[in-house]
């Protein structure tokens, strides 16, 4: 009898200095209704770490494919949190104060518990797909700038957010079609470009645009207001081209000139990123009204392009009428930004709407599908 006591204590987890028993089921049942697996049987200081990490900082989600913005963990806080819960102190009001306040994560935690607790498919989402969306939002925890733009791509919106995870904006976008895709990814907005060109890109140039400027180059160019430019960067008059020579061979490039008939619109925000994707005005409004935003060739269109510009800049610089000015031939200008600003593209099937409703939205690139 003696001998199976003894091997039962040793199965139980150790308990060290002022740590309480009942606080180790009390994390763990906190971790398992907010989607944290479980990390470790014991409750040791490096578990304890982990532990605390993931539930205020996630994991890096699926299907981000490129990070260019540094991420930061305060390391400080989270040893600070872990020595409490081992002295066996009060570590809840610090867990509190360090996870995310945005209260988008707030509102989704608490409509995705009860569906975590109650083990049961909701509104159509796997418990995977569930999990996934809150560690996406305890994920943007690890970005502590003083602006954060978030583009969730299933809902087709644009939010900025504050450091302490106020919204500042909320636009829709119009973003990839489903055979064009927008990445995700996060990078950096150092600058916004007004009065942009729009340097085509070559498989837009060479697939679709270059066979109905064959039928007529001077007419065509004129109508989509598109220069011809050589290696150099030097505007050709299309009568000197040879039309003739195979799409693949093209040696040109295609550029659309400056002005509201322009496909990025009058304003294009800088991405620094290896993909040729920006966020950008757009020269067709009316897209913003559709259910229906996944249109584009993988850039994002914006609807509040003059909101979120001068939101970034600190001040008003441009009025609502620069949408409509439409200075034909306009030079393009590059406006820095006092701090560069994270850009942060995501992929939640599970997000808020502008009322703040909680929603499901299509899985449009058929990625959660792909992981069956």
């Amino acid at each position: 009898m003696l001998r199976y006591l003894l091997i039962s204590l040793l199965l139980l987890p150790s308990f060290v200095n002022g740590q309480k028993p009942d606080d180790w089921s009390r994390l763990c049942n906190y971790a398992t209704a907010i989607g944290v697996d479980s990390l470790c049987a014991n409750p040791d200081a490096i578990c304890l770490k982990r532990y605390f990490t993931q539930i205020i900082y996630g994991r890096t989600p699926y299907w981000i494919s490129y990070q260019g913005v540094v991420e930061h963990i305060d390391t400080v806080h989270i040893n600070q949190l872990t020595s409490q819960f081992m002295a066996g102190m009060d570590w809840c009001p610090l867990l509190d104060s360090l996870e995310s306040h945005d209260r988008y994560y707030r509102q989704l935690k608490e409509y995705c518990m009860r569906c975590l607790i109650d083990d049961y498919m909701a509104d159509s989402l796997t418990i995977e797909q569930i999990q996934e969306t809150l560690n996406t939002y305890r994920w943007l925890n690890r970005f502590d700038s003083d602006k954060r733009i978030i583009i969730n791509i299933p809902s087709a919106t644009l939010r900025v957010i504050d450091r302490r995870d106020n919204s500042l904006l909320w636009s829709r976008v119009v973003v990839g079609k489903t055979s064009t895709p927008t990445p995700r990814f996060t990078a950096l907005i150092p600058s916004f470009v007004i009065y942009p060109y729009w340097n085509i890109p070559r498989s837009i140039a060479v697939n679709e645009l270059l066979p109905k400027i064959r039928k007529n180059p001077v007419t065509t160019l004129d109508a989509l207001n598109v220069q011809i430019l050589n290696t150099n960067g030097k505007v050709i008059d299309p009568k000197a081209i040879d039309w003739a020579i195979p799409a693949k061979s093209f040696p040109y490039r295609l550029r659309q000139s400056t002005g509201c008939d322009n496909a990025l619109g009058v304003l294009k925000f800088n991405v620094i990123s290896p993909y040729d994707v920006y966020v950008h005005d757009t020269n067709v409004r009316k897209t913003f009204s559709r259910e229906n935003r996944f249109l584009s060739h993988g850039c994002i269109r914006v609807e509040k392009p003059i909101e979120l510009a001068n939101l970034l800049l600190g001040y008003n610089r441009l009025s609502r009428n620069f949408l409509t000015s439409c200075a034909r031939n306009a030079i393009p200008q590059t406006i820095n930004l006092p701090n560069a600003v994270p850009l942060i593209i995501i992929y939640n099937l599970l997000d808020l709407d502008e009322a703040g409703a909680v929603q499901v939205f299509k899985d449009v690139y058929g990625l959660w599908r792909l992981t069956l």
